[in-house]
């Protein structure tokens, strides 16, 4: 098969597989695992391409945030959370978890690319 038979079988997979993943016009709203909970999306910091983003997220006590890699460079998360120093793998995709349990400020960075690639989870 020729190189342009294959991208276009490759274009054909892609749009069946969005369409089989419900494609139904737009992203539903996540649903809060508690009363009172914010919306996952809300809880997400993305780890790619040299950049958190948000750079600051600010949660009440009591939330699990979720640092979700993507992107080409491999990134670490490294800080000092509630008084314990706390490190995720160092990876490319993946998700990194951490739940706090104390109102305070907490700095991160990646591990990887030091303090040029940093973060602030400000917690009340």
């Amino acid at each position: 098969m020729s190189a342009r038979g294959l991208a276009a079988l490759a274009l054909a997979a892609a749009l069946l597989a969005g369409a089989a993943c419900g494609g139904g016009g737009g992203s539903p709203e996540p649903t809060p695992t508690k009363p009172g909970a914010l919306p996952a999306s809300l809880t997400t910091i993305t780890v790619t391409d040299f950049r958190f983003q948000p750079l600051s997220l600010q949660v009440p006590v009591g939330t699990r945030v979720t640092w979700t890699f993507r992107g080409q460079a491999e990134h670490q998360v490294v800080g000092n959370f509630n008084g314990e120093e706390i490190a995720s793998a160092v990876m490319r995709s993946g998700n990194f978890e951490r739940e706090f349990t104390e109102p305070g400020t907490f700095s991160y960075r990646c591990g990887v690319h030091g303090d040029a690639m940093s973060g602030i989870v400000t917690v009340r």
